[in-house]
């Protein structure tokens, strides 16, 4: 019974709710609702139609286990009652992404890369010019050293004739 249970609580957990309700139906047959072990088997129950889209097995259920013994599974019966019964709203369509049909069969995925088509993209461009530094020529160097010579006097006051 354990074992059973362990693993359709595994197989709610991963979402595949369909084997979790196999698993779960003939443990509910052996286990009646008053007692706790049914209680709680039928609140998997719950959640797995509820994952399936069956609110209204769920919702029904529900209405049962408010009525449980056990006070903290008709506490959580009673909150997810609240959340069965509240309307659901219509979302913008803008809210969401289509993806398109890409038509993905196994003859295109199998075809060679050379009978693809061509890629659309540009080409990447050319990459930078690289090359060895040049030294700076020596008509550079003359016209700096004399700039700062220039500098030099004017700062220092030679270049300017006393009074």
């Amino acid at each position: 019974m354990h074992a059973n249970l362990a693993e359709a609580e595994a197989a709610l957990a991963r979402g595949d709710y369909g084997q979790s309700l196999a698993l779960l139906e003939p443990l509910a047959a052996s286990h009646p609702l008053p007692h706790a072990e049914g209680a709680r088997i039928r609140m998997l129950m719950v959640t797995a139609w509820m994952g399936q889209g069956d609110e209204r097995k769920a919702l029904a259920t529900c209405r049962l286990l408010t009525r449980c013994k056990d006070l903290e599974l008709r506490q959580n019966a009673k909150q997810l009652l609240i959340v069965l019964e509240a309307p659901s709203l219509q979302r913008p369509a803008n809210w969401s992404i289509r993806l398109p049909n890409l038509n993905m069969t196994a003859t295109t995925a199998a075809r060679p890369a050379s009978a693809r088509r061509p890629s659309l993209r540009p080409a990447p461009p050319p990459p930078p010019a690289t090359g060895p530094t040049k030294a700076p020529t020596l008509g550079f160097s003359i016209l700096v050293l004399l700039v700062l010579i220039g500098l030099t006097m004017l700062l220092s006051g030679l270049g300017i004739p006393p009074r």
